[in-house]
């Protein structure tokens, strides 16, 4: 057994955790995984796939290591890469494109194809539309620099639905379906019963809640898992993570990660259609208790109720039925109206601390929120902010909250003039 069949194995027998090993996190191991099927788990993974007519790749790893995925696939071989096709447009699967165009150039062969869902060129579009944003979002995410790409290299070959691509006697289908993105394929090979998900699995809850990205699709992406169930694929490989070796276990990945999504949209749509206002089905919406035990469904990324108010934005617009949200007064003005209630801000400080510390992590972060708003330029405010914020990262399981939380501990940090706490978390 290879090194990643063992891990897989591993994974799905509960003996590693996403917990203690992130989806995200980028091993740079690799293994064949069927004939001719080469899969590198990479931050974002990818494949490779050898033909008569050379490589075709399936993802190409992201913009900030191109140089290392190249180098990954000439271990595998050194033929032309044939054809690549994006699962969809983020940057962490896309970008790898430019070191193999790069690559090609220099040998004087042709460029590869780029086969993609349509609506890969409007993504590439609007990200440079909004290079600064993505690149404040990428930051407090993943706690790295505020950088982000504006050059891209668009497909050549789009489809809307569906596009059978040939290289020699292999042939890869590339279905289109709404998910993480509403440009995101998942790609079959029935010669090898080899079937590439992208972002419809990444070995934890699905993404389809992201609180500072676009909408996400959580009713569609079920239906797309339902379709791949149908393929009868023997390996599963995802846009993050493990694979999954087996028809059987792959098929329940697929079908417990539709159940997952379409309960909670269910859910949301059913209270949402009663009258209920957005903040009871967050707290009231819940995943059934088979699926939240599941290995590949962890909440180490995205998170429930995260979901629930993408279901929320999408179905029903961004009013979440409390009238004073409509048109509210300005957060600032809001916290000085507080604070002069309070007795100023100190007192909401020592109130935070207080909630802080009986463990209500939560009611302290909006005091303390209050407290600096109110006085913005109060350094013991900001200080005990930082450790607020630092406590609550701490806590947290998922990516999304870490990040933003441990963000928000950082800004204040440098407003109250100190270093922030270490933060030995990875992703």
């Amino acid at each position: 057994m290879g090194i990643i069949k063992e891990a897989a194995e591993k994974f799905w027998n509960g003996e590693i955790t996403v917990a203690q090993q992130h989806p995200l996190t980028p091993t740079g191991e690799y293994e064949e995984v069927a004939a001719g099927v080469m899969f590198y788990r990479w931050f974002a993974n990818f494949t490779a796939i050898k033909t008569e007519e050379g490589i075709v790749l399936v993802d190409t790893g992201a913009y900030f290591n191109q140089a290392e995925t190249v180098a990954l696939v000439r271990r595998f071989g050194p033929e032309r890469i044939h054809t690549a096709i994006y699962t969809h447009g983020h940057v962490d699967h896309a970008l790898g494109m430019a070191a193999f165009a790069a690559e090609g150039q220099k040998n004087r062969v042709a460029r590869a194809r780029i086969v993609a869902h349509r609506g890969v060129a409007a993504r590439f579009d609007r990200y440079k539309r909004t290079a600064g944003y993505n690149g404040i979002v990428h930051a407090r995410q993943f706690g790295g620099p505020a950088a982000w790409p504006t050059e891209y290299i668009y497909p050549d070959t789009y489809f809307d639905e569906k596009l059978t691509v040939a290289a020699g006697t292999i042939k890869l289908e590339c279905h289109h379906g709404r998910g993480e993105t509403d440009d995101a394929c998942w790609v079959y090979i029935p010669q090898r019963k080899v079937l590439c998900t992208g972002d419809f699995i990444i070995w934890a809850a699905p993404n389809a809640g992201n609180p500072q990205k676009a909408g996400r699709y959580a009713r569609e992406w079920a239906e797309a898992l339902r379709a791949m169930a149908k393929t009868g694929a023997e390996v599963l490989i995802p846009g993050h993570g493990v694979p999954v070796f087996g028809a059987m276990r792959v098929r329940q990945t697929l079908l417990e990660t539709a159940e997952y999504l379409q309960s909670l949209y269910d859910q949301t749509i059913a209270m949402m259609n009663a009258g209920v206002g957005l903040e009871e089905i967050v707290a009231t919406v819940a995943v059934p208790e088979k699926l939240a035990a599941r290995p590949y469904l962890q909440a180490v990324y995205d998170e429930p109720q995260f979901i629930v108010r993408n279901i929320w934005r999408l179905e029903g617009g961004w009013y979440d039925g409390t009238p004073a949200h409509l048109k509210p007064a300005a957060a600032a003005a809001q916290a000085r109206e507080i604070a002069t209630l309070a007795g100023g801000a100190a007192p909401l400080v020592a109130r935070a601390q207080a909630c802080a510390a009986a463990g209500d992590l939560a009611m302290a972060a909006h005091l303390i929120d209050w407290a600096v708003a109110a006085a913005p330029e109060d350094k013991p405010a900001h200080a005990a902010r930082m450790a607020i914020y630092a406590a609550r990262a701490a806590g947290e399981q998922s990516t999304m909250s870490h990040g933003i939380f441990r963000a928000a501990a950082v800004a204040s940090a440098a407003r109250a003039g100190v270093a922030p706490p270490e933060d030995e978390r990875k992703l």
